[in-house]
């Protein structure tokens, strides 16, 4: 992406806490001057951490990341419940926190490493005939939820003081640390809630290589991750002659091996080092599924 182009890529963003994803990823449009913008997730206002945004046409590429597991630190705050499940909301039970409370967090956290049902929570942005639940729980309805199978692949306890532990978790996409927290706290026999949040890893996007709104800001260049460095996907390159073809939707021969053919397999085709689109391999021939750019545009 040069700066006289239209940007493309994906950006491996920091959101800070106390804004939306939806006003974040506006004001990162902006900086940008992308024309378009995607979500890879989002993230709640009080969270903070990894937030991935498509720029341009690379939100077309957004379903074909690869494995959206996410990780997270979080505190855990035992000993009061709120309707929110975290800290932003009214205190809706409390009790009397042990001493040992935290002796018996290890068992507890190692016996959530498994397959988990959760049902969202009421303040979350699930839609149930059309309407985000939260709507529905500012306007003090209770609406049926069913409840969804989530993956826990790892959950550490980091450290404990107080009422309070900090802790981190390996999970599938979909996953509520709130609802864990609730989780954990029942199995402890205490009410509980999420006390803070920061996502550490999306899929293949880490914490540590994430760009801070400054950064953002002062070179929108340099925060933009090229989707061939990320994508997993079989790649074939084409001659100019091909890639003119395929720009204009039509279908290409391969050189792919029958083993992936075989499959019915996504390929990104590209040329000269960069992605025109995505193609199916099929019959020894590539069939453009999405055409992303014509050959060029986006260097």
């Amino acid at each position: 992406m040069t700066r006289d182009r239209v940007p493309f890529g994906f950006v491996n963003a920091f959101k800070p806490p106390g804004i939306s994803s939806t006003a974040f990823g506006v004001w990162v449009r902006k900086r940008l001057g992308a024309g378009s913008l995607g979500h890879w997730g989002t993230l709640d206002p009080s969270a903070c951490g990894v937030l991935v945004l498509a720029i341009g046409q690379a939100t077309r590429l957004i379903p074909y990341l690869p494995a959206d597991d996410k990780s997270y630190v979080f505190e855990l705050r035992v000993g009061t419940a709120t309707d929110t499940g975290d800290a932003e909301g009214r205190v809706t039970r409390s009790a009397a926190v042990p001493h040992d409370w935290a002796d018996r967090l290890l068992d507890v956290a190692t016996s959530l490493v498994a397959d988990i049902e959760q049902v969202p929570p009421m303040y979350s942005a699930v839609k149930i005939d059309g309407r985000p639940l939260y709507k529905a729980a500012r306007a003090g309805r209770e609406v049926e939820r069913r409840a969804r199978t989530v993956r826990i692949s790892a959950l550490r306890v980091l450290d404990s003081r107080d009422d309070r532990a900090r802790m981190a978790v390996d999970c599938s996409a979909g996953t509520y640390v709130r609802t864990l927290c609730e989780q954990i706290g029942e199995r402890l026999g205490l009410p509980a809630h999420l006390a803070f949040l920061i996502r550490t890893r999306a899929g293949p996007f880490a914490l540590a290589d994430a760009v801070t709104p400054a950064q953002i800001a002062r070179d929108r260049v340099a925060c933009a991750v090229d989707p061939l460095e990320v994508l997993e996907l079989p790649r074939a390159a084409l001659d100019d002659a091909s890639a003119a073809r395929f720009s204009h939707g039509n279908d290409v021969a391969s050189t792919l091996t029958a083993g992936i053919e075989s499959r019915g397999g996504f390929v990104l085709a590209t040329h000269r080092g960069e992605i025109i689109g995505v193609a199916r391999a099929q019959d020894s021939r590539l069939e453009p599924v999405r055409v992303i750019a014509a050959a060029g545009e986006n260097s």
